[in-house]
């Protein structure tokens, strides 16, 4: 599984009274952004799914991800295996 960072807008209430409002000076709706740093598990045109942690065969729980709520996707490099970072000079 490759490891990404995700940057994606969740669906959100946006009167946090949740009652009514007047049309006249209610508030502006702001967005909500996730960070989120995962292992992709699937990834089509419809959905993103991730995972936090696996092993050889199993993984923590899913977050499944609509394609169209993803804003920022960066693939990471490959982990840095304890040990085997070059030392300075």
């Amino acid at each position: 599984m490759r490891p990404v960072y995700v940057e994606w807008e969740d669906a959100s209430g946006v009167d946090s009274s949740g009652g009514w409002v007047f049309r006249e000076g209610a508030p502006a709706p702001s967005k909500v952004i996730f960070k989120h740093l995962g292992f992709v598990v699937s990834q089509d045109d419809e959905a993103l799914v991730l995972t936090e942690a696996h092993s050889q065969d199993q993984m923590s729980p899913r977050t499944r991800i609509p394609a169209g709520m993803v804003r920022v996707l960066v693939e990471l490099g490959p982990a840095i295996k304890r040990g085997t970072r070059k030392k300075g000079p």
